[in-house]
This record gives structure tokens, C-alpha cells and sequence, in this order.
């Protein structure tokens, strides 16, 4: 199924095929969209826990409250969830991660250029990691995969 994405003033409209009302995402906080960003590379390594995967998800689709104990921000209470909720009512799973993760690497330091590539990639899996790619090569966290000596030599 295919999404469509827009940035309409500081909110992101996510439109998929067959589903009349947009999904909504408001923007984090800097501060949050740092701390999803890294639990989010965090998973990528084989660290970290699904709870904390799915709190990530749940803060990039609704937003997120600072726990004024530890500092930690959170996904806001359920009754607030409402783009999750509604993603668990009108969307099978496959669908679901069209609109998860677009909102997710739209809370990144790429924006809606994060949503783009996700899109440009086919969505899925094939999207994902395109704008994967893209965000850990903006954070400077991608793995050279030759050396720099090698090209200096040639």
C-alpha cells in the first residue's frame, strides 16, 4: 500500500491508500528525538530490548513526556496514543511499519528528507534501510567500507 507524506506547518501528514483521515505526527523535542534516535541505532546493533523499540515508535507517532525523576522521556499516557491506537485498529502489520516508520525518521535529524528516502525506497524493509543508510551516514555512525589509504594510493 502505498503512503504519501506531507509537512503541513510543523506537523507531519502521513496518507495511505485507502485510509480516509491522515495520520497526524506532531514534532518531539529535540532532546526525545535524539534519545529515539539512539535507542533506535541502538537496536540496529542487536542491543537493547523490544519495549524499548516499541516506546521509541510509540514517542515518534504521539510524543513523548520527560519523566521529571530520571530525565528519560516516554511515550505519553494511552489515552493520548492516538495514532497508535489507531494504527492497531485500521492496519494490519505490514501496513503498520509504512506509517511507524516514516514518523520515526522523520524525529530524526533528517526530517521529512528521512521520510523521502523512506518512500524512495520502496517502504518496507527496502525503505527502512535506505533512510537508515542515510541517518547513520548524517550521524557519521556508517562503517567506512574502504580504507582512506586505498583511494589515496590509486
Amino acid at each position: 500500500m502505498a503512503i504519501t507524506a506531507e509537512k503541513v506547518g510543523r506537523d507531519l501528514h502521513l496518507r495511505m491508500e485507502g485510509i480516509e483521515a491522515p495520520f497526524v505526527v506532531h514534532p518531539l523535542p529535540g532532546r526525545a528525538g535524539v534519545q529515539i534516535t539512539d535507542t533506535y541505532l541502538t537496536s540496529m546493533n542487536g542491543e537493547g530490548g523490544v519495549e524499548d523499540i516499541t516506546n521509541a515508535l510509540i514517542m515518534a507517532v504521539d510524543g513523548a513526556r520527560q519523566n521529571a525523576i530520571t530525565g528519560i522521556w516516554e511515550p505519553v499516557p494511552e489515552d493520548e496514543q492516538v495514532n497508535f491506537t489507531r494504527i492497531g485498529l485500521e492496519l494490519s502489520q505490514d501496513e503498520s511499519e509504512s506509517i511507524l516508520m516514516p514518523a520515526f525518521f522523520w524525529q530524526t535529524i533528517l526530517g521529512i528528507k528521512g521520510v523521502q528516502e523512506y518512500i524512495e525506497g520502496g517502504e518496507g524493509l527496502s525503505g527502512t534501510l535506505k533512510a537508515a543508510g542515510a541517518l547513520t551516514a548524517r550521524l557519521g555512525r556508517l562503517t567506512r567500507r574502504t580504507s582512506p589509504r586505498a583511494s589515496a594510493t590509486v
